[in-house]
C-alpha cells in the first residue's frame, strides 16, 4: 500500500507541474489556439486518426508533441531497468490514459482564465462532447484505463488489479479535491483576474 500511495502521488504532482506549465504557455488561449506551433494539414490520414482519437480537436505539434512526452515519462522505468512484464506494462498504460485525465482536469482547477465555475461546454470549444459535467473524453480515458487491466484480471483468476485501479482513481480524486479547495481558499482562482 505504501508504495501505491508514493506511486500514486508522484504521478499526481507530475500532472500538477504539467498542467501549471501548460497554463503558463497556453495563456488565456486552449487547445494552443494562438501557439505558433505546427498544425497538419488534414488530408493527411495520420492527422484524421489523430483527431478522431481525440474527438475531433485540431491536431498540433504543441499537443503532439506533449503526449509523447508524457508517455516516454511513463516509459522511463523501464529504461531504467523495471523488468517489463505484462502486468507493469498494461498498469503503466492504465496510469497513462487516467493521468491524460487528471492532466487535463487540473488545468482548469488552477487556471484563472478557465476557473472550474466556467468548467462547462459553452465555455470550453475544444471539448466537443459532454457528459453528467465532464468531457465524454474523460470518461472515454477512465474506462480505457480499466479496460486495458482487463487481461490481468482474466488472466491471473484475480481481481486485485481492478482494486489497484479503484485505489488509485479514490487517492487521485482526494488529492485533486484536496488541490480544489486550495484552489479556491488560498489562490482564490476564481477572482485571479480581478487582483
Amino acid at each position: 500500500m505504501e508504495n501505491l500511495v508514493i506511486t500514486n502521488v508522484y504521478i499526481f504532482i507530475l500532472a500538477l507541474v504539467l498542467a501549471v506549465l501548460e497554463i503558463q504557455i497556453e495563456g488565456p488561449n486552449g487547445w494552443a489556439k494562438n501557439l505558433p506551433t505546427w498544425r497538419p494539414k488534414l488530408e493527411k490520414w495520420y492527422v484524421r486518426w489523430y483527431m478522431k482519437f481525440m474527438s475531433g480537436r485540431e491536431a498540433t505539434g504543441y499537443h503532439i508533441t506533449m503526449f509523447t512526452f508524457v508517455f516516454l515519462i511513463f516509459n522511463l522505468p523501464y529504461v531504467f531497468g523495471l523488468s517489463l512484464n505484462l502486468e507493469h506494462y498494461l498498469k503503466t498504460l492504465a496510469f497513462f490514459f487516467i493521468f491524460i485525465v487528471l492532466w487535463d482536469f487540473l488545468w482548469f482547477v488552477l487556471n484563472p482564465h478557465y476557473p472550474l465555475k466556467k468548467f462547462k461546454s459553452e465555455h470550453i470549444w475544444w471539448h466537443k462532447k459532454w457528459l453528467l459535467g465532464a468531457p465524454v473524453d474523460y470518461y472515454g480515458g477512465l474506462i480505457l484505463s480499466l479496460i486495458i487491466l482487463l487481461p490481468l484480471a482474466y488472466f491471473n483468476n484475480s481481481t486485485s488489479v481492478i482494486f489497484w485501479w479503484w485505489q488509485n482513481i479514490l487517492l487521485f480524486v482526494a488529492e485533486t479535491l484536496i488541490l480544489i479547495i486550495f484552489s479556491f481558499w488560498v489562490l482564490d482562482i476564481d477572482n485571479w483576474n480581478k487582483k
